[in-house]
């Protein structure tokens, strides 16, 4: 697989006045598993890749081992996302492969939970004026994943750092845009202190 090469702090050093494009974007907010024939719990793990029109490489929003499962208890828990690691550019189409799987700890072969492409149409959607939240949904043979997103309407990409100067921190980090109110989880120490995007 080819990664992006394109990251968020790529063009912050420079000097002098620069130029920006503005463009409509994507900010995935959420996917979860919304139903599975083979119940719940799962320990989930595999991959939910995105594409878009900037270089059409991999950008991760859900990357593990099966060593390093995550725990899904119902269809109201989300993925724990570590990604996007750049912006994803709605001028066309941006694609969302998943390719996740179960582990199964009774000896048997793991299975194959969810597999497929879903597309966000950004010529679609080029006419809206605002933007707004909606989902795709992805129906395979033992499950259905629900992409949840929020498209922004002449967006900037923008990168943060929070460090914590002493001791732990406990608690949720979100961010969200001034005309979308619905929340991107950035951590939660609940997650087991994974970073979310």
């Amino acid at each position: 697989m080819r990664y992006t090469h394109i990251t968020p702090s790529k063009y912050t050093n420079s000097l002098g006045r620069q130029v920006y494009d503005v463009s409509d974007s994507v900010n995935i907010l959420s996917v979860k598993i919304v139903s599975s024939d083979l119940g719940f719990p799962l320990k989930v793990y595999g991959t939910v890749i995105a594409r878009d029109y900037l270089d059409f490489k991999c950008v991760y929003l859900f990357r593990r081992r099966r060593e390093d499962y995550q725990l899904i208890n119902s269809e109201d828990q989300s993925l724990i996302l570590t990604g996007p690691t750049r912006g994803l550019v709605l001028l066309d189409r941006i694609y969302f492969e998943v390719d996740l799987k179960i582990k199964d700890d009774q000896g048997k072969k793991d299975q194959e939970l969810s597999k497929g492409l879903c597309v966000i149409d950004g010529v679609l959607m080029g006419g809206e004026e605002h933007g707004h939240v909606g989902c795709e949904d992805l129906d395979s043979r033992l499950s259905t994943v629900e992409v949840k997103f929020a498209v922004v309407k002449l967006s900037v990409q923008a990168a943060l750092e929070i460090k914590i100067l002493k001791g732990d921190f406990y608690g949720e980090i979100t961010a969200c845009t001034s005309s979308i109110q619905d929340r991107l989880v950035l951590h939660d120490s609940k997650a087991g202190g994974i970073t979310s995007v």
